[in-house]
């Protein structure tokens, strides 16, 4: 289990990177791509990057003596879907 989050873990980066390069093309107008016109997809791909990691830093911690970090990446990630359901981006 924690080698399956570990490869997802890096998945979601590898992506949550390519997405970012590809928006900064398509807002610098080198590229058109439609969906990434607005910064949505970027933070889509940082909630399950963010969630991803929290996961794996909890199950990274054999003893759960430092919680807070993993807490704290979570509601990272719960603000920033906040920010996409009010529709700030």
């Amino acid at each position: 289990m924690r080698k399956v989050i570990d490869i997802l873990g890096w998945i979601c980066v590898f992506v949550t990177v390519v997405v970012l390069v590809i928006t900064l093309l398509t807002t610098y107008q080198f590229i058109y791509l439609r969906h990434f016109n607005t910064y949505r997809i970027i933070q889509l791909c940082i909630f399950f990057t963010a969630i991803t990691w929290s996961i794996k830093m909890f199950i990274q911690k054999p003893d759960h003596s430092n919680i807070i970090y993993p807490l704290l990446y979570m509601l990272l990630a719960m603000g920033t879907i906040f920010f996409i359901y009010v529709g700030v981006y």
